[in-house]
Parts: structure tokens; sequence; C-alpha cells
């Protein structure tokens, strides 16, 4: 099984993607269309590989504000999204994509386990996120989520 990078150091080579960052989302259409956010441009890459490779649109951003510009500018079928992020959080930044976007899917991930419990009960409880994993994940949860949302 392939495993997707928990997260990266600064000394990691990042190969040039061929995931577009958020500036060539517009060109996508909404169908099998997916945003990946996460402030670790590593993790994008290689959940958006992972993607494509699989048949699907991906692009990604690396912060809240981004994916929001995101969205707004061209809706996606789903969001895969970091919860752990500088400046918005995956939950505060869903919830304010979910203004532009109610019916946009959300996967949130993170490998800070304790820290965030909370934050996830509330985010199931408020009917906002569809599915939550925890990294390491696998490349074919992340293929599996995306087929059935989209």
């Amino acid at each position: 099984m392939k495993t997707l990078p928990p997260t990266a150091t600064h000394s990691e080579p990042i190969k040039k993607p061929r995931a577009q960052k958020d500036g060539g989302f517009a060109r996508l259409q909404n169908h099998r269309s997916i945003l990946v956010v996460d402030d670790d441009e590593a993790v994008c890459i290689g959940i958006c590989e992972t993607l494509k490779d699989a048949g699907f649109n991906a692009i990604y951003a690396t912060n809240g504000k981004d994916a929001i510009a995101s969205v707004k500018s061209a809706p996606c079928s789903l969001i895969f999204m970091d919860m752990m992020m500088p400046g918005l959080n995956g939950l505060d930044t869903y919830r304010r994509i979910r203004e532009v976007s109610p019916v946009t899917r959300v996967v949130l991930f993170t490998g800070y386990f304790k820290d965030v419990d909370k934050a996830i009960y509330t985010g199931i409880r408020e009917g906002m996120i569809d599915v939550y994993l925890r990294k390491p994940f696998y490349a074919e949860e992340i293929i599996s989520t995306a087929m059935r949302f989209c």
C-alpha cells in the first residue's frame, strides 16, 4: 500500500507538481473536481497526484484564505482539508466555504488527535464534517473517499 507523507521537512525536495495550485481551479469542471487544503505543500502535492492518477481533477491551496477564494471562483465536488493550519483552521475555513458553497462535501484530516477531538465532534454534530481521516493515511483511503463523494 502506498502511504502518503504525514508531514514533510524543508530539506525534502519537492518535485514540480502536475496538480495546479489554486490559479488553475477556474478551468476545472465541478464534477470530480477536488480541492486539497494543507499548509504543508508536500502533503497537498502527494494527495493531488494520488487523485489525478485515479482520474480526478485536483488542485490545492496552502491556507484557508486561498481555499475560500478558490471555491468562490469555481465550486468543487469535494474538499480534503487539514484541521490544523495557521490562520484559519480547517473547521473555520469550511464554515466560510459553506456560506458560498453549501453543497460542497468536506473531508477533514489531521495528525494531531488530542488537540482537535472537540473540534471534530463539533463539526460532526453541526453536520459539517462528512468524513474524518487521521494522518498518516493510505492512498487507497483518499481514492475510495473521493469515489464515494464525486
